[in-house]
């Protein structure tokens, strides 16, 4: 059995020489000797292991011949772990008889122990042999066993003596080669050229080749035991440290490139090797650090990435194809457009081929030869056109420069080329020959003459057509003969001298028209359509054009202008028929509808004002068909104009809308009106004209609607450069348009159908001038329609906006704003329609659709603490009246109770104790609109401010009520001053004072009032912000300043209360910064100027900016005045409480305003244009605008507001124009005025 390796020190030295593996042989042969005295045998032997065999080492009687002879009986020994004793071999070893009897052996007795180590590793075979039987006493064997054992301690010892030998040989090589290495290491360190350093664990250097003592300009003596602190500036020094540190810690070394900025500021890289040192334990006893500079080798590195970047993007990028190959043709790399052309998905799927794989060989032979001439020769190849057949049949033309790749050595390995994609203009060529060809053909063979001539005149080519159109056989003959144009062509040599003017000025002509003499001497005309033909620097050579033949149209057009003047003549005949007859009709029309509506008016009988009334409307029926055939005679003429003037258009719609409201309320039609926030509120455009397209479409959606609804939908579609785009829809849920009828009906005297004639009446005039009238706005009519389902005819409307509304800007705060509100509404659109208005309002608004429902809300929130302040609901609901749930509500008795505001159509025919009797706060008429509804709130704040009765105020209702509350209120009795410098703001302010019980005094000017302030004490002054010299602001100023000046502290301050035509926030908050106590705009209503005074003596709080009372004067419009420029409610301030003039101040009023006022401001205006100064243009604006808003003109007074805030801004002609608009606007004023005055008298 072999020993393993693994076992025993012993067995490595087996496997070696015999003199190498055991000494002390000596020793093994006495033991042989004792063993064959103790045994009383002849032969004894010490077998030992070696290479896996045993031989004999030592022994008695044994030749030496056979000292490698191998007796299995030893291996059975060896095996067996003890020792085996054969009395006779010639029984027991049948197996080895054969060989125990032949020499040398012949024994008969043998017996063996085994030899192991202490650890039992078997080492070899103690035997001991003998030629006669043998027998072996006990004491002989345990002698014997002893002696096995003694002989491995023998081997033991005499193996490690060996062993001892050999570490010391070993020790003697391993230092030589120790130092020789240490000689060889401090010879590579300092002939090697980077800088080496060692340290120890406390960061002390142990070793420095010389480049770093050289580096750091010290010797390894002043080096050596020091730290980086001793050495380095201590940033340096921390920082090497830490990385000592990081490595020893790691027991990984670091490798870095770090960036060095020298003392001038220039940059330098080193890079970095630091490993740990450990001593041969594996213990860290320090760091080792190698470093060099590699600045060139970075700077190489960034460039080489650059060139390698700047390739890639070329290669990625240009719209060529871009190539190199080596000395094969096969290319190497490409570009990204290559590959592309060639169907790759990448440029490297390219490496290894060659124009064969990708073109035909017409083409890839002829390139693969350029590249081998480039490489043989040298020379390049520079823009060569080739002509690229591919595979697939397709040609391509490139431009193509070749030339030789070389390397560093400027040996040529290959070439690279640049081939750009020219098929386009190898085409553009082809065509353009194509085109000359087709040019010349065209030149030889046109109709039409073509010729190029001189700036001078005369002629330098001309074709064939030319020639004939002259009358000469031929160009050539053309071309010698006429040498000067205008004195040998033209009948009027002026028309050539017109014609080159033209040339020059322009740069061509069209179709300019002349009379010629042929080469016969016959006149002929031509038109000329010519252009002239300029050098780079703008210099004329020639002029190139066609002449053509046109005597036979002129012809044609003198018979056309005899039959058009004929016509004409017959439209002029034709209009001055129909302006007479109009005037004829109208003069008795006149009568029969004035003295009808007269007749209305006195005591008639049932039968009597039926007869009225169908006189009446016969009479307006019968003008409207006359309006609309002379709006189409006028269209027909192209005499309809289109004015372009500022206007309120929300105004103007609402006005238009509910002069129709009555018929859809009479049919039983809900009539809806839904404008959106985002209109503006002031445009310029043709407002009459709107009007009368909006009457004709809700005319005819109401007359074809017998059930259902009419909606007018107005929003805007877009903004850009300060027009913008309304699109306006009339929707009804009337009859419908048959599909074969809807373009027909836009025609003159047509309609849908022939019976509608006989059951609607009407011309089929109406929608013809309806959309020509759109068109002539520049907008657009359309219609939808479904039979018996309903129409929406809709237009759109270029308009520019003057002033957005509201909500294109800040929003604005109501006094309403943040309270609930409930809706009951059953119809889905009149919900959208309200919809925008509350949120507008900033208001928490609830729709329900039933009147129970609503019941049910009310009381859930009021319940839970969260009532509602306001209830509009529909006069007419699907479960009861609205009137019935008005009942059912106020048997609830709420606490605090919401105002209830009723939509009606009949709201007028209600009688107000039966609404009061329902608890009906407000009747709204429908269509609801933002206008109408602001004020129905207003005027129920104004109520509440007011102290008159809440039970039951109309929107319809005018002033004449609050004037009367105000009356019965205790009068104060208190002196007032009034300053101001406009004669009729003082007249309207002092009747206001006295109407109101106070006593007046009026100051002209800042100073007259601090005069008067010096003389008497006013506890209440009424300060005018705009006057000339000293202004409101600088007056109250000075009042304040007199004030705190008095001493004795017996009169309290003055009350200001600032009056002013601005009302935005910025001017009241100046008034308050100013010292002034309150403020007011104008025109001030009484309610308004009540409560300021009533505020003033009560020393209260000054008026919010968002109160109501504050926005009636601006905003307040009558329902139905009959006057569209002027606020009636204003007005009828000044009357009497019998509604009459006698005793009141209006005829004053409106004489100062009309024959001083008006005059006075439009001169001041005259002279700052002639003057040119725009801040006496400004003053002028801003008082005007003052005295027309209390007067109640509100268009006048917007006017002017509009001068006065863009006349700083506009141009010259922009301000006239305004102006002039002012003063027509004041003659409209004017009269409205007067004719206001006559109908209360």
């Amino acid at each position: 059995m072999k020993p393993e390796a693994s076992q025993d020190s012993y067995q490595a030295a087996q496997q070696s020489d015999r003199k190498q593996v055991v000494s002390g042989v000596d020793e093994l042969h006495q033991i042989v000797q004792l063993a064959s005295t103790v045994s009383g045998c002849k032969t004894a032997m010490i077998h030992l292991l070696n290479g896996g065999k045993l031989d004999i080492y030592a022994g008695r009687n044994w030749e030496p011949s056979s000292q490698h002879h191998e007796l299995p009986f030893c291996k059975k020994v060896l095996a067996s772990d003890h020792s085996i004793v054969i009395k006779d071999t010639s029984v027991e070893l049948d197996g080895e008889r054969s060989c125990l009897s032949k020499a040398p052996w012949n024994f008969k007795f043998m017996a063996g122990f085994p030899i192991r180590s202490k650890q039992n590793a078997p080492l070899g075979v103690l035997s001991i042999m003998d030629k006669s039987q043998h027998r072996l006493t006990v004491e002989q064997m345990e002698s014997l066993d002893i002696l096995s054992k003694h002989a491995a301690g023998t081997i033991f010892m005499g193996t490690a003596t060996s062993e001892l030998h050999k570490l010391s040989d070993e020790h003697q090589k391993i230092k030589k080669a120790y130092d020789d290495s240490e000689a060889f290491y401090h010879n590579l360190v300092e002939s090697l050229p980077q800088h080496i350093i060692r340290k120890d664990t406390k960061g002390e250097f142990t070793f420095a080749n010389q480049n770093f003592c050289k580096a750091i300009g010290k010797t390894s003596q002043e080096i050596l035991g020091k730290t980086d602190f001793d050495l380095f500036p201590t940033h340096l020094a921390a920082k090497y440290q830490e990385d000592d540190r990081v490595v020893m810690e790691s027991l990984q070394k670091i490798e870095i490139t770090e960036e060095n900025v020298g003392l001038n500021e220039t940059k330098s890289y080193v890079h970095v090797i630091k490993t740990p040192i450990f001593d041969p334990s594996g213990k860290v006893v320090g760091t080792q650090g190698i470093f060099w500079d590699v600045t060139d080798k970075k700077k190489t590195e960034y460039e080489l990435t650059l060139e390698r970047r700047l390739l890639r993007s070329l290669l990625e990028t240009i719209p060529d194809h871009v190539y190199f190959k080596d000395k094969k043709s096969q290319f190497i790399r490409c570009s990204r457009e290559l590959s592309d052309r060639l169907g790759l998905k990448d440029p490297s799927a390219a490496e290894g081929k060659t124009d064969f794989h990708f073109f035909s060989e017409e083409h890839a032979k002829p390139a693969f030869q350029d590249d081998m001439e480039i490489i043989r020769t040298g020379q390049p190849i520079i823009n060569k056109i080739e002509k690229e057949t591919w595979r697939n049949g397709e040609v391509g033309w490139v431009l193509t420069s070749k030339m030789p790749y070389k390397d560093e050595d400027g040996n040529i390995i290959g070439t690279f080329g640049v081939s750009k994609d020219i098929s386009k203009l190898i085409q553009t060529e082809e065509k353009l020959r194509k085109t000359e060809q087709k040019y010349r053909d065209i030149f030889e063979q046109a109709v039409e003459g073509i010729f190029q001539s001189t700036p001078e005149g005369r002629y330098i080519e001309a074709n064939p057509a030319l020639a004939r159109i002259y009358g000469y056989k031929s160009t050539a003959a053309l071309l010698g003969s006429l040498t000067n144009i205008q004195q040998q062509l033209y009948v009027d040599p002026s028309r050539r001298q017109e014609f080159a003017r033209l040339m020059k000025e322009d740069g061509e002509v069209h179709e300019f028209e002349s009379e010629i003499y042929r080469k016969d001497g016959r006149k002929i005309w031509i038109a000329e359509t010519a252009r002239s033909v300029r050098d780079d620097e703008g210099k004329t050579l020639y002029y190139e054009g066609i002449v053509e033949d046109i005597s036979e149209r002129k012809q044609a057009e003198a018979a056309l202008q005899y039959a058009r003047d004929a016509a004409m003549e017959s439209n002029r005949l034709k209009s001055v028929f129909l302006a007479n007859m109009s005037h004829e009709i109208r003069t008795p029309m006149n009568g029969i509808i004035g003295m009808s509506s007269l007749l209305r008016q006195t005591t008639l009988s049932e039968d009597q004002v039926y007869f009225a009334d169908t006189i009446e409307s016969s009479a307006l029926g019968l003008l409207r068909l006359i309006n609309d055939i002379l709006d189409f005679s006028k269209i027909e003429s192209g005499k309809m104009t289109i004015e372009n003037e500022p206007f309120n258009f929300a105004e103007n719609v609402e006005q238009t809308v509910s002069l129709l409201a009555d018929q859809a309320q009479t049919k039983g039609l809900e009539f809806i009106l839904d404008i959106d926030c985002e209109t503006p509120s002031m445009v310029l455009g043709d407002r009459i004209r709107i009007q009368q397209v909006l009457t004709n479409l809700i005319g005819n959606a109401i007359k074809f609607t017998h059930a259902g609804e009419v909606r007018i939908k107005i929003a805007p579609q877009s903004h850009q450069n300060g027009i913008c785009w309304l699109k306006f829809q009339v929707i009804d849920s009337g009859i419908g348009i048959k599909p074969e009828a809807r373009e027909d009906i836009f025609e003159a005297f047509i309609q849908a159908d022939n019976s509608m004639a006989r059951k609607y009446g009407g011309t089929g005039l109406g929608l013809a001038i309806t959309r020509q009238l759109v068109e002539l706005m520049k907008g657009r009519l359309r219609l939808e329609s479904e039979t018996g389902k309903g129409s929406c005819f809709w237009f759109t409307l270029p308009l520019e906006a003057k002033r957005l509304r509201q909500s294109r800007k800040k929003q604005p705060t109501y006094e309403w704003s943040g309270q609930k509100i409930l809706i009951i509404e059953p119809n889905d659109h009149c919900q959208e329609a309200l919809a925008p208005i509350l949120r507008n309002y900033q208001m928490d608004y609830h729709f329900v659709d039933k009147g129970r429902r609503g019941l049910t809300e009310l009381s859930k929130e009021h319940h839970d603490s969260k009532p509602y302040h306001y209830v509009i609901v529909n006069a007419a609901l699907p479960d009861q009246s609205g009137l019935e749930f008005c009942q059912m509500f106020n048997a609830l008795q709420f606490s605090p109770k919401p105002e209830v505001i009723l939509m009606s159509n009949f709201g007028n025919r209600l009688s107000k104790a039966h609404l009061k009797k329902h608890g009906v706060s407000m009747v709204v008429n429908k269509p609801v609109t933002q206008r109408s509804l602001t004020r129905g709130f207003r005027r129920i704040c104004q109520v509440d401010k007011t102290g008159l009765d809440t039970q039951f105020l109309s929107i319809s209702d005018t002033s004449s009520l609050v004037i009367q509350s105000l009356q019965t209120a205790e009068m104060p009795n208190q002196q007032v001053l009034i300053v101001e410098d406009n004669p009729v703001n003082q007249s309207v302010a002092e009747h206001m004072l006295k109407r109101l019980g106070y006593q007046p005094a009026t100051a002209d000017s800042g100073e007259k009032a601090l005069e008067m302030m010096q003389k008497n004490h006013y506890p209440i002054i009424l300060m005018d912000c705009q006057m000339p010299d000293l202004d409101g602001y600088e007056t109250t100023k000075k009042i304040r300043e007199m004030e705190s000046c008095e001493q004795s502290g017996s009169q309290h301050p003055c009350r200001i209360i600032a009056m002013t035509a601005n009302s935005m926030d910025d001017d009241r908050q100046k008034c308050l910064d100013a010292g002034m106590d309150d403020y007011v705009s104008k025109p001030v209503l009484l309610p308004t100027l009540s409560t300021a005074l009533k505020n003033a003596t009560s020393n209260s709080v000054p008026i919010e900016k968002n109160d109501c009372d504050q926005k009636i004067s601006t905003e307040h419009k009558p329902e139905q005045s009959g006057f569209d420029n002027i606020n009636t409610d204003i007005l009828k301030q000044f009357l009497n409480p019998e509604g009459s003039t006698k005793k009141g101040i209006l005829p004053k009023l409106v004489q100062m305003f009309c024959e001083k006022e008006i005059p006075k401001r439009l001169n001041e205006m005259n002279a700052a244009m002639d003057t040119g100064s725009k801040d006496k243009l400004i003053r002028s604006a801003h008082s005007f605008k003052g005295s027309a808003n209390n007067m109640g003109a509100q268009k006048l007074a917007d006017l002017c507001s509009e001068l006065e805030s863009s006349a700083d801004q506009i141009t010259e002609d922009q301000t006239l124009k305004l102006i002039n608009l002012i003063k027509n606007e004041s003659k409209a004023t004017k009269q409205s005025l007067q004719q206001f005055l006559a109908s209360v008298k």
